[in-house]
C-alpha cells in the first residue's frame, strides 16, 4: 500500500443558509448560468470551518489550524 502524501480534516464545521431574492444573485452568476431553485426558493450558503492537514504525516505549521470560510451559491 503507497503511503499517505496529504492527509486533511475537516472540524468544527458549520453552515448557515439563507433563502434569498433571486435578483439579488443575477449580476454575480455568469452569463448562461441559471439559477438553481430548491422548493421555487433560492438559497445562498456561508459555510464556516477549520482545516488541519498533514504532508507525510507531519503536521503542517502554517495549515494546521486554518480557518476557512467559503460563500457558496445554491
Amino acid at each position: 500500500m503507497p503511503e499517505t502524501f496529504l492527509s486533511a480534516r475537516w472540524e468544527n464545521l458549520i453552515m448557515a443558509n439563507y433563502a434569498i431574492d433571486p435578483e439579488l444573485l443575477k449580476s454575480y452568476l455568469p452569463k448562461g448560468v441559471i439559477h438553481d431553485f430548491y422548493q421555487n426558493k433560492i438559497y445562498v450558503s456561508l459555510v464556516g470551518f477549520m482545516f488541519k492537514t498533514k504532508l507525510f504525516h507531519i503536521p503542517l505549521p502554517f495549515l494546521e489550524h486554518l480557518k476557512k470560510s467559503i460563500f457558496a451559491f445554491m
